[in-house]
């Protein structure tokens, strides 16, 4: 049972890492209230779910821009003051949004404006903080740390969602935001606390600028295996991404209230803080490609079935029903699954990413990474929201699986090198001065495939 549990010696072995983590947990628990409570002020000044859906939407393009640049300025100067820099401004948009509330302004388009400038600063500052995991644990503990990151940050999602929920009917908009503004210093206090966090550099004066996006797409474009990993995930979430339909799926076909809108959030969060806490063995798989790969397939058919479970409650129920609360019980199910799927996944995508770039292109590769994983989300909740409104919440669902599972399964055929990837042999050491990324990874087409390390593995240190 104990090599199932995540391995937690990243935080026994490295301070700096245990207070980004902590900080991190903190930070995006209030990012997740705030979230929800957007979704819910958005559909209760509108009624629609399109309008929560265009949350997604207007946060796009400034999302890739802060994602593509922020991996430039990440790759160019200290991350640490990278990071802390950009997290004072985002603590600001917080407090702007709270302060909306607090004056009742009931418009929509303050609160787009204000998540268009959160979302070109967020990307800056998780370019940073990812680029600085590998230099603080090494290569040998980067997938156990994370594992780390994926749990805490989903535990945060699922109460965040539930909390927010449960706030905004308990205390209403405004204290709910505040809660972001506490739990946000927290998560400048564990980067203040970093050491000087600086690229290396060989001496050489770092590309700035366009040219430095143009290295870090072709770096990508050169790796297949890279590439894929960021295809698949936008795939994935562009075609079904739920967050836009849990307002109406449970106020309008269930017959619930913001609280249940919450829970649907947080129950897909919760069932990837399973799948990371029992993580143990996940973290040792050496076909990481095919297990990512798999990971995809479970997140379809939980979607799948939450959307046929949604469905039938529309068609043949009535909204608060026993009936109709047990269609939610099973379309909880089904989110569980998705969720434990895709954080699984996620601690693939992570590994996978940082143990192929080396250190200079590390920002700029996270900055991508970011963009896809955020910016498909986001996507796609503008395509689940106006699918929503056409089809209804669960038929959209269906539909979605069924997108998601004949683009993902064409393109696994066609580009069959992520499914043949294997984890290199990580080096027995993890100090910061000795961590190099071996230069062949940069000069070919492709990842190196290393053979699975002997079953008898050498103790950790």
């Amino acid at each position: 049972m104990a090599r199932l549990l995540m391995d937690l010696s990243p935080l026994k072995k490295y301070p700096d890492f245990r207070r980004l983590w902590m900080g991190s947990a903190f930070s995006t628990l209030g990012f997740q209230v705030t979230s929800m409570a957007v979704s819910l002020q958005i559909f209760h000044i509108t009624g629609s779910t399109f309008a929560v859906g265009s949350v997604g939407l207007v946060a796009v393009l400034p999302l890739i821009i802060g994602g593509l640049y922020g991996g430039v300025i990440a790759d160019a100067r200290d991350r640490r003051l990278v990071a802390l820099t950009v997290s004072v401004i985002l603590w600001l948009v917080s407090v702007l949004i709270a302060l909306q509330a607090f004056l009742h302004l009931e418009n929509v388009w303050v609160l787009y404006g204000l998540i268009a400038v959160q979302s070109f600063v967020h990307p800056i500052n998780q370019s940073a903080r990812g680029a600085i995991i590998p230099k603080v644990v090494g290569l040998k503990r980067l997938p156990a740390a994370n594992a780390l990151n994926m749990s805490v940050n989903t535990l945060a999602t699922t109460l965040g969602p539930m909390l927010g929920g449960f706030l905004v009917a308990a205390v209403g908009y405004g204290w709910t935001y505040a809660v972001d503004v506490v739990t946000f210093t927290v998560g400048l206090w564990a980067l203040y606390k970093l050491p000087a966090q600086v690229p290396e550099h060989d001496g050489t004066a770092p590309a700035r600028g366009v040219k430095a996006v143009i290295d870090g797409f072709g770096f990508v474009r050169r790796s297949p295996v890279i590439s894929m990993t960021f295809v698949l995930d936008v795939c994935a979430m562009v075609f079904l991404f739920p967050q836009a339909l849990f307002p109406a799926m449970a106020i309008t076909v269930v017959g619930g209230n913001a609280a249940v809108a919450g829970l649907l959030s947080g129950t897909m969060t919760l069932g990837a803080f399973l799948g990371t806490l029992l993580s143990g063995r996940a973290v040792a798989v050496t076909r990481q490609g095919a297990a990512l790969t798999w990971t995809y397939a479970g997140w379809t058919i939980g979607m799948l079935w939450s959307g046929v479970s949604i469905a039938w409650i529309a068609a043949a129920t009535t909204p608060g029903t026993p009936t109709a609360w047990g269609g939610l019980a099973s379309c909880m199910v089904g989110l569980m699954v998705a969720g434990a799927s895709d954080a699984v996944g996620g601690i693939y995508r992570s590994t996978i990413l940082q143990t192929a770039a080396p250190d200079t292109m590390r920002g700029r590769l996270q900055g991508l990474f970011i963009v896809t994983v955020t910016g498909g989300p986001r996507i796609g909740s503008g395509v689940m929201g106006a699918a929503g409104q056409w089809a209804g919440p669960g038929l959209a669902l269906v539909y979605g699986a069924v997108a998601c599972a004949a683009s993902v399964g064409a393109l696994s055929a066609k580009f069959p090198q992520l499914r043949a990837y294997h984890a290199p042999v990580p080096p027995e050491t993890s100090a910061i001065d000795t961590l190099q990324t071996p230069q062949a990874r940069t000069e070919t087409a492709e990842i190196p495939r290393v053979p699975p390390p002997p079953a008898q593995r050498p103790d950790e240190d």
